[in-house]
């Protein structure tokens, strides 16, 4: 049963009444999510925070595909990136990053800026590493002490394999740290943290989770665990003090409460259906988009593209009077950054956006520009 539509009793559903914001994050939150950040506050220093987060762990082991540690943390998908590089690598260590557009770029600039010795595998915008070329360069730089790969390059809807990729540098080097960002593929797109062999990975509430932005997931391994950098108490940024405190069913400091409510809603909807029945419906909204996209007239952007977003433009005509089109019709998409600015449209597959009659309803839009 595709997911937004098992939901839609449950007001997880988008209507399409309303204007159709299809930016592959922040994506629409559903009106059941804002009616669980709408539950009282309580004490979260009482047995009823304990619930809470019994909850919110369950969830969150289920979508990570692990039976480590989790949390949420108050913070951006970059904050999310920097606070696990920042937790788990050490000042002169030495961490390979791979760079293939402008949140990868990020990730080697902070690790930069945090005194790691960074190597880069750079490549080009939209092209993903294959597992050779990374293992070529693991091995080739002495003691690396961590790799950090962009599952998805949301800047581009460049895909790895990440799978292939974990279990070729894990063959290469076993007790290398494989830190994941996967802020928009966890919840969208086949996920194993502990089958894979990661180590960490984060993923952001506002992309497959449907919550308003401004909070992040996280889990870990058992060498990602073994690998924390203790801390004093007040180091917020510091996964360790935070690992400490889930362990009680507690939280470090004062938690993002109605932010948990809202992840705990979607994570159990995702439970009540189960996880390959969301990864189907992304598929096949992806699918569905870019044959009909193909069909009209445009190009998809990319050899890997990832299923949670398509990043595409128009040969021949004006990708400013296409947007112009779609926003007239009340659709919004989100245009290209960074070295690709002016030249893309990126749309999101995730949560709502992933419904057969949202994907067809963008595509009439497409196809009466494309038949002018």
């Amino acid at each position: 049963m595709p997911f937004a539509n098992s939901l839609r009793m449950k007001g997880f559903d988008l209507p399409l009444a309303k204007a159709l914001f299809l930016a592959p994050g922040p994506v629409p939150v559903p009106q059941a999510v804002w009616e669980a950040m709408a539950q009282p506050v309580i004490h979260h220093r009482g047995p009823a925070f304990s619930t809470v987060m019994q909850r919110l762990h369950a969830g969150l082991r289920y979508v990570f595909q692990t039976a480590g540690e989790t949390g949420v943390i108050a913070g951006s998908g970059t904050f999310a990136v920097e606070t696990a590089m920042y937790s788990l690598f050490r000042p002169g260590e030495r961490v390979l990053v791979v760079n293939n557009g402008k949140f990868s770029e990020r990730w080697e600039e902070y690790g930069r800026l945090l005194g790691l010795d960074v190597r880069s595998l750079t490549k080009p915008w939209g092209e993903a590493a294959n597992p050779e070329e990374l293992v070529a360069l693991a091995t080739l730089e002495p003691a690396v002490h961590g790799v950090v790969i962009t599952h998805c390059e949301t800047s581009t809807g460049a895909l790895i394999d990440l799978e292939s990729a974990a279990s070729a540098v894990r063959a290469a080097l076993p007790d290398v740290l494989l830190l994941a960002d996967a802020i928009t593929t966890v919840g969208a797109l086949p996920f194993y943290l502990d089958a894979w062999g990661l180590d960490a990975a984060v993923v952001a509430a506002q992309k497959a989770f449907m919550n308003p932005a401004g909070t992040f997931a996280w889990a870990l391994g058992e060498r990602g665990l073994e690998r924390l950098r203790p801390s004093a108490p007040g180091d917020f940024a510091n996964w360790h003090n935070y690992v400490l405190a889930g362990r009680q069913q507690s939280y470090p400091y004062t938690p993002p409460l109605a932010a948990m409510y809202g992840w705990i809603a979607v994570l159990e909807g995702i439970a009540d259906i189960g996880l390959p029945a969301v990864w189907n419906e992304v598929l096949h909204a992806a699918r569905d988009f870019r044959s009909g996209l193909s069909e009209a007239g445009g190009q998809v952007i990319g050899a890997s593209p990832s299923d949670s977003l398509t990043v595409f433009d128009w040969p021949g005509q004006s990708l400013q009077a296409l947007n112009e089109h779609l926003s007239q019709a009340g659709i919004t998409l989100a245009g290209g950054q960074g070295a690709w600015e002016g030249r893309i449209l990126r749309i999101s597959h995730m949560g709502s956006a992933a419904r057969p009659e949202v994907v067809e309803e963008v595509l009439r839009v497409i196809r009466s520009f494309g038949s002018r």
